[in-house]
């Protein structure tokens, strides 16, 4: 039996089986450990740290890259440390609330799909056939955690919820919760039964979307499309068909509200809208690629709901741009929030007032530096006209300089940077805002920037070189964003945006703890410990999220060494 063919057999098993109960008991921060080196490992899964510290990431350290080989595998192994062996995937090792750090030690669907993601695109990007042969070993603790995360989703959806503060409400009472649309589970597997923001309808399709992507690649490579594996995963029900049931969920919601990424506002998302066509889209894809484009049976979806949502998604996306402000909108029709306006004025009238709800704003509002991230995550270079709003985008790039505008010049930490020669800059999630991630937050910890969003600006610049070396005629739109990113930093007049994009992971990575190239997930941006290390430590999206930008900088350097445009 072919290598793959061997992969779809085992991966029908473990999507069908029940498999070994998750453990009833929270595995422990005693689990994650440093070496001499500051290179953490996870006494749980050592052989996963060891597989992507064994050099097979190198190429994202390639051409003078921010980072280096042997950086790189600090960044992948810190990520790999807070992965447990049954699948689970922990958003930081942080486990006690205090003045210090929140409580993280639980499972988000997001940061666990997203994360997912990246490490197969990390894997499918390794030169070699690294992806094949690693698909194909039944002991490869790559292709185990590949796994057993899709084994872990349908015990998690498949369960009772106990919660019932979700839409719809009938007459003032309490709805109900489906376990799809929830936000975290405990690492035992059981569904997060205390008040939180629900429902979050961006899980199921982020999982969808990684479970799309894993299944595209192993075709890619000649595994077998036919037969049972086909029926495991795109036939309705429960735990035989978790793809089908993940996109048959995004199908029958994506028309209604839901909590946004920041888990803050209750209204429509464009990284929601974003995230969810996606999902349909790479799931129509796959399906006609396995012989499962036919006619639906209701009450299920199926292929020709999906391409038919996709469309209408398609529109929804267009819509958060508003032709008054001329910028993406990350949030129309917000119910209830606990999130100012965001708007131009935001971060500055917060910093003089400690208003939130100020009685005058400067426009325009709903600016989120989510919408980058949701643009860089939807977009795939090999297939760039699935994008509604590719990152390249005059709208997207418009947006990002007034997210530059209301944020950079009121960080201390980007002028203290500045002193000290580093040439680029870090942002935060949006003007105004106050979580700090520890504690009670005084008007020193508002706004601080987070590494997970300073590494999307540099992901954005990175995606936009990508598209002037492609011979897309995007440079005139690319131009105001960098004349806004040189004012606020040291880049000179005559610097591409792959060069500024550099200058935006130095200026993160001059903020990692060494040795290990820690990162928790914010920066502090002024007082007395301006520059150091806030909220919880070791933030999982925080290591994705470099992998991320350093992926988009390498097929970015791929196709700048074929046209050089602005040597």
């Amino acid at each position: 039996m072919a290598p793959l063919l061997r992969f779809c057999t085992a991966f029908l098993g473990v999507i069908a089986s029940s498999s070994a109960e998750l453990d009833a008991d929270e595995p422990g921060v005693s689990m994650l450990q440093a070496d001499s080196r500051g290179v953490r490992r996870s006494a749980s899964n050592p052989l996963l740290v060891a597989a992507l510290t064994d050099g097979m990431l190198d190429y994202l350290a390639d051409s003078d890259a921010p980072y280096t080989a042997e950086e790189v595998g600090h960044i992948a192994a810190n990520m790999a440390a807070n992965f447990f062996p049954n699948g689970t995937l922990v958003a930081a090792p942080s486990k006690v609330s205090s003045n210090h750090s929140n409580d993280y030690f639980f499972m988000w669907q997001r940061d666990a799909a997203l994360t997912m993601r990246t490490l197969l695109r990390i894997t499918v990007a390794a030169p070699g056939g690294k992806f094949a042969a690693i698909i194909g070993d039944v002991g490869s603790p790559i292709r185990q955690q590949l796994v057993r995360y899709a084994e872990l989703l349908p015990k998690l959806w498949n369960q009772a919820d106990p919660n019932t503060m979700c839409p719809p409400w009938y007459k003032d009472q309490p709805g109900w919760c489906p376990p799809l649309g929830e936000p975290k589970y405990f690492v035992n597997g059981s569904v997060y039964d205390q008040p939180w923001g629900r429902p979050q309808n961006d899980g199921p399709a982020l999982a969808a979307v990684y479970l799309s992507d894993l299944l595209n690649a192993i075709l890619d490579d000649g595994g077998n499309s036919t037969g049972d594996f086909t029926a495991e995963l795109l036939r309705g029900g429960g735990t035989e068909g978790i793809l089908y049931d993940a996109l048959d969920f995004v199908n029958t919601w994506y028309n209604e509200g839901s909590v946004g990424p920041w888990e803050e506002i209750y209204g429509n998302h464009f990284f929601v809208a974003e995230v969810q066509r996606k999902a349909l889209l790479e799931g129509a894809r796959v399906a006609k690629r396995m012989g499962q484009d036919g006619d639906a049976q209701w009450p299920k979806s199926g292929y020709k709901n999906w391409v038919y949502s996709a469309g209408n998604l398609r529109g929804a996306s267009e819509s958060f741009f508003s032709e008054e402000t001329l910028v993406v909108k990350a949030t129309v029709g917000r119910q209830q929030g606990l999130a100012g306006p965001k708007c131009l004025s935001s971060e500055r009238v917060l910093l003089e007032t400690g208003e939130v709800w100020p009685t005058m704003v400067e426009f325009p509002c709903e600016l989120d530096v989510n919408t980058v991230i949701a643009a860089n995550f939807v977009f795939n270079s090999k297939a760039a006209g699935d994008s509604v709003i590719p990152p390249y985008d005059a709208r997207l790039l418009r947006t990002t300089k007034k997210l530059i505008q209301s944020m950079a010049p009121n960080y201390q930490v980007n002028a203290v940077d500045r002193a000290k020669g580093l040439a680029g800059l870090l942002v935060g999630r949006y003007p105004g805002d106050t979580y700090c991630g520890y504690g009670e937050c005084g008007k020193e910890d508002y706004g601080n920037p987070w590494f997970l969003t300073t590494h999307a600006l540099a992901e954005q610049m990175y995606w936009s070189a990508w598209a002037i070396c492609s011979g897309m005629d995007v440079a005139g739109h690319v131009q105001p964003l960098m004349d806004e990113l040189r004012k606020e930093s040291r880049m000179g007049s005559r610097v591409s945006p792959m060069e500024l994009g550099d200058a935006i992971m130095k200026n993160a990575k001059a903020h990692a703890i060494m040795p290990g190239v820690h990162m928790s997930e914010q920066i502090k941006m002024r007082g007395p410990d301006v520059g150091k290390q806030a909220g919880v430590p070791d933030l999982t999206w925080s290591y994705a999220s470099a992998l991320d930008a350093l992926l988009a900088r390498h097929e970015a350097t791929t196709a700048c060494r074929r046209s050089l445009p602005w040597r």
